[in-house]
Formats: structure tokens, C-alpha cells, sequence
């Protein structure tokens, strides 16, 4: 597709929605430019995938489910080959994991589910080396953004105020859209009350809970001493005290671990308790990966979790040549493995608005349609509906998750959902 003459489109956040909002609108665009307060970590050969400073979760292990995974391919084709010779390569959800439900373990047979595990450091380093390629895309790291710059002749968003680090090189950046994908921690509703009528006082927020507390560590598994499968997932349940483990196959025989724990416990944070963590657990696979692994990182810490949804799309007004992406407009708990690929599919949406409507989109309205298409992930990770309201048919699918121990066709529905690849609803269908 030709570009809109004359524009330019600035994204705030080069994290995994601002690199993968730089795929979707480099072809649409005659420059992009990517505003990143932080730098990038060298690529290391260390055992230990190098953290990127102010982002917390990237000394953890990241999990893309199949939906993210088409996404991101649409969004940068090419990306699960180079995934792959980079040795995080796809994962059948059902019959390369090994999943315990309450219930009981789910049958391992091909799903035809494709997902994948990997750790940030090269999620990004695969994205950036994607958007490499691309003349047209600019990415100023260390520099950070402090506000937005309003038109003060219409309701418009026109570029952004920066700063270099230390407050030094205070500039200006014109632009006929604004993308904001900071992140969780964006502050968009402080800039955008101050814009001339201060709408983003007006904005609402949803907040959930999770009451847990996670912590994490990587280690090497040598490739003959790996076993057969790429995930393992213990739920949390009354046979566990609703304690929960994760270990993952990443990239270059790196696997990873996650316990979670509730919040008034105190979680691993040595040798021994985070070993004692997952013998307590009393699941015999997940015993016998670990104690073939060694560990090559410290145990890291993130403490509680919440899901918080940001309203943008309940305001009355909204400034043209602005819009909200991922983690700035919706955060999950990270436990799910959803964050990625709400900010996946938030993306392809905004590429099919601009597509149709050209730069001049209604950018209020794109907020509304992100709000319909993130209220699936969110009801996945809090079971609840916006307003508090448990999902209905609660005892049904408590039912089909009981039942998929022994049923492989319903532990695919189930699956199928969780990777978001089927509405919730639609397992009510699933005879009992």
C-alpha cells in the first residue's frame, strides 16, 4: 500500500507493541519513529538472556499463544521461520505439553494449536532485526516522552514533546499519528488532560486483583537430558494450596521456571525453597525436568499481580491523531500468557482501520472496537465481566474442565480458547 502523502507516525514504547505497531504501519507511513526511554540489550552468548532496564518481566520467559503467533506472522511475515532458526521454534499446545488441570493431566495428541516460548530479549531482537530492513522506520532509544503537543486550532494530536536522559536535548516531534504503546505504565490519561479540555480526568478504570505473587529462574538442560516436552503447567488448585508451576522450553537449551504463590506467602527466593516449592507440588514430570536442570540466573521476584482496563473508549471525546495499544489500554496477568497477543491482535486491528479509513480514521471509534476485542482475553484472566459480574455457565465449563482429562476433543475446545482462537461461549456448544 502507497503512503499518505506527508505523514508521519510517531509510537511511544519500543517494547514488543511498539516494534510490532512499526511492522503494521512502516508500509503505510513515509517515516516511523520509535521513541524507547531505555536501550536495548548487546546480544550475549551468556547462559542467561540479558534484561532490558525498566522492564521488569524481561528477566522472565514468555509465552505466545497461538493466536499472538498468526498475528505476529501477519504482522511481520516471516517471523516464526526466524523464530526458528534462532531455536525457539513452534509447539503443539496439547501434544508437546504436559497440562494438569484440577481434574487431572490432559491427554498429549496433536491439536493443530501452535505456540511458542522464548525469552524477550529475543522476541524483540527477532522484531527489531525484522524492522532493520525497513529504510523508513527510525528507532531513537534513550529518549523518553514527556507530552503530548496539541493543536490548539482543533481536537488533534500533532506530535509529542521529548527529552534526551539526564533532561538534556528537549525536543519536538511532529506527527499526523501518535501511537501509544508504552506499556503498563503509561501516563497517556495525565497527558491527555492536559490537552485544552482535559478529557482524560473523565477516564475510568477496571481494576482486578489476582491475589499471587510470582517468581521466576532460568536454567540449562543439556539437549540428551531434555525431555519430551516443550511445557509443563501445574494449576493451582486445593491439592496444591493453590500454588502453580510453569517450565518452559525456550531458545539454546534455555528453559525456565515460574512458581506462583498466594499473596500472603512468602515465595522461593534460594536453592533449597524454590526446590522444595515444586516437590511440594507432588507432580512427578515437573520433578524429574527440574532436577536434571541446572541454574544459571538468580531468582527473581515480580510480586502481586492485577488485570487493569483502562476505559479510552467510555470518553465522550477523544483527540483525532491519537490511539492506545497493549499493555497502555489493557494489562493481564501475566500467569495467562495473554499480554503479547492482545497487544498482537490490537495492532492488526489498528493496520485494518488505517487500511480502510486512511490516516484521518476516527480515532475514538478504533478505541471502541480494541475495548470489544480485549474483553475476551480479559474475561479468560479474570472470569469475570467488566462490571464484576461472574461469567455465565460457570458450572458447565466447570464441567468441560473436569471432563478434558479424559476427553481429547474437549481438552482441544478447551485449549482452543485459551489460545484464543474460539470464543468462550462457544464451549457451551460442546456436549457434556
Amino acid at each position: 500500500m502507497r503512503p499518505h502523502p506527508n505523514d508521519h507516525v510517531v509510537i511511544i514504547g519500543g517494547g514488543i507493541g511498539g516494534l510490532l505497531a512499526a511492522h503494521a504501519l512502516a508500509g503505510r507511513f513515509k517515516r516511523v519513529t520509535i521513541i524507547e526511554r531505555d536501550r536495548y540489550p548487546s546480544e550475549s552468548s551468556s547462559l542467561t538472556p540479558p534484561p532490558r532496564r525498566g522492564v521488569p518481566q524481561s528477566r522472565c520467559v514468555h509465552l505466545l499463544m497461538a493466536a499472538g503467533a498468526a498475528a505476529f506472522e501477519e504482522l511481520m511475515p516471516g517471523w516464526s521461520d526466524e523464530m526458528g532458526a534462532r531455536g525457539a521454534g513452534p509447539f503443539d499446545a496439547s501434544a508437546d505439553t504436559l497440562l494438569h488441570f484440577t481434574a487431572g493431566g490432559l491427554p498429549r495428541s496433536p491439536s493443530g494449536i501452535t505456540a511458542y516460548a522464548c525469552s524477550r530479549t529475543l522476541l524483540e531482537s527477532v522484531l527489531r532485526g525484522g524492522l532493520a530492513e525497513k529504510s523508513t522506520v527510525q528507532v531513537r532509544e534513550s529518549q523518553k516522552v514527556v507530552g503530548l503537543l496539541g493543536d490548539p486550532l482543533s481536537e488533534r494530536v500533532i506530535g509529542v514533546r521529548t527529552i534526551g536522559q539526564h533532561a538534556a536535548g528537549a525536543a519536538i516531534l511532529l506527527a499526523d499519528l501518535v501511537v501509544d504503546a508504552s506499556g503498563a505504565r503509561s501516563i497517556l490519561p495525565h497527558w491527555i488532560a492536559g490537552l485544552r479540555d482535559g478529557v482524560g480526568s473523565q477516564l475510568q478504570m477496571t481494576v482486578v486483583e489476582s491475589r499471587t505473587q510470582y517468581v521466576s529462574r532460568w536454567f540449562h538442560i543439556e539437549s540428551a537430558d531434555a525431555p519430551d516436552w516443550h511445557y509443563c503447567s501445574v494449576a493451582p488448585g486445593i491439592h496444591t494450596a493453590f500454588r502453580s508451576a510453569m517450565m518452559l522450553r525456550a531458545e539454546e537449551n534455555r528453559w525456565a521456571v515460574v512458581l506462583l504463590a498466594p499473596a500472603d506467602e512468602t515465595p522461593p527466593c534460594d536453592d533449597r525453597s524454590f526446590a522444595e516449592f515444586i516437590a511440594d507440588l507432588g507432580n512427578r514430570e515437573l520433578q524429574q525436568a527440574f532436577g536434571r536442570a541446572k541454574p544459571v540466573s538468580p531468582v527473581f521476584r515480580y510480586g502481586f499481580t492485577s488485570n487493569r482496563m483502562k476505559h479510552f473508549n467510555s470518553l465522550t471525546t477523544w483527540p483525532q491523531g491519537l490511539v492506545a495499544i497493549g499493555d497502555s489500554v489493557c494489562t493481564l496477568d501475566p500467569y495467562f500468557g495473554l499480554g503479547m497477543t492482545l497487544s498482537a491482535r490490537g495492532t492488526v486491528l489498528l493496520r485494518k482501520c488505517l487500511d480502510q479509513q486512511g490516516v484521518s480514521f476516527f480515532a475514538l471509534d478504533f478505541q471502541k472496537k480494541l475495548a470489544e476485542l480485549n474483553l475476551e482475553p480479559w474475561r479468560l484472566a479474570t472470569g469475570r465481566e467488566l462490571d464484576g459480574r461472574p461469567l455465565a455457565g460457570r458450572a458447565h465449563l466447570r464441567r468441560l474442565y473436569d471432563q478434558a482429562p479424559s476427553r481429547p476433543e474437549v481438552a482441544h475446545a478447551v485449549l482452543a480458547v485459551q489460545h484464543l482462537l474460539r470464543p468462550a461461549e462457544t464451549l457451551m456448544e460442546v456436549a457434556l
